[in-house]
């Protein structure tokens, strides 16, 4: 398995995060990699969501299934779907893939933590994980929790 994560503190508390994390069609407003997302079906645990986005100038789709959800502090999805202009297709190199966002209580804010697990299952795999993946999947992470920082801090919650 190969971690990635990234942490920020946020001047915010967990309730007035949660509600960005917790909204899938809100993710676009402060995730890179997403461009809309939509619930397939249900609510917290369980909930099925599709993510829409674009990696290596093609269109990608991952849907998952939230596999815990404890407002305001976990969200946690696994993947179970990815498709690259539609076709099935490995988005993130891996055969295997979950991630989550934490938020904890941090010195009269929040810390904020996005983390992805995955799986490689090949040796190209292995290779774009472990080499060349870093760089830009840590800049990515940076650069949404920054913008979740700014909009936890600044913005009215997503209705």
């Amino acid at each position: 398995m190969i971690e990635f994560v990234r942490s920020r503190h946020v001047n915010a508390p967990p309730d007035r995060i949660w509600p960005f994390v917790d909204d899938i069609a809100a993710w676009p407003r402060w995730f890179t990699e997403a461009e809309r997302g939509e619930v397939l079906s249900g609510d917290g645990g369980g909930r099925r969501q599709r993510m829409y986005g674009h990696a290596r100038g093609k269109a990608t789709e991952i849907d998952s299934i939230v596999t815990a959800y404890q407002p305001p502090n976990l969200l946690r999805w696994h993947h179970e779907a990815e498709r690259v202009d539609g076709k099935p297709g490995s988005v993130v190199f891996a055969r295997e893939a979950t991630a989550e966002v934490t938020i904890v209580p941090d010195d009269g804010g929040s810390l904020v933590t996005y983390r992805l697990l995955a799986e490689p299952g090949t040796l190209v795999n292995t290779f774009m994980l472990r080499v060349m993946a870093p760089r830009p999947i840590g800049q990515s992470f940076e650069t949404s929790l920054a913008r979740l920082a700014t909009l936890a801090e600044t913005s009215a919650a997503p209705s």
